[in-house]
């Protein structure tokens, strides 16, 4: 497989979470805070589920990089919300923009690229 047609750029992606569970991160102390490595993850899932329908039968994507500020802490029981935009396809790899907000606050942003494999699971 060299290209994906059907999937271009301009692709959207949005995934809401309550900051909760396994997304909090406790050493800081107190309740615990969103965590980096949550957030990050949530950033991939939103990317992944944005072009899921899209792909080919017996295709799925995986993460390949990864740059990410965290600027901006959150507290538990919070609602966070990420965002994706697919900005470029070179062939089977896919290149986008992502952030998260609580609300009007920018929690994080970056860019995250992510490759189209075989499903071999």
């Amino acid at each position: 497989m060299d290209t994906v047609e059907e999937i271009l750029p301009g692709i959207k992606g949005h995934v809401e979470r309550v900051v909760q569970g396994e997304l909090l991160t406790h050493h800081v102390g107190g309740k615990g805070t969103f965590s980096t490595p949550a957030m990050i993850g949530l950033m991939e899932l939103t990317c992944h589920r944005s072009v899921e329908r899209m792909l080919p039968p017996d295709h799925t994507t995986v993460g390949y990089e990864v740059h990410v500020r965290h600027l901006a802490p959150t507290a538990p029981g919070r609602t966070v919300t990420v965002s994706s935009r697919l900005t470029e396809v070179r062939g089977t790899k896919l290149h986008f923009e992502v952030e998260c907000r609580e609300g009007e606050t920018l929690l994080g942003t970056g860019i995250h690229k992510r490759a189209i494999v075989p499903a071999t699971f």
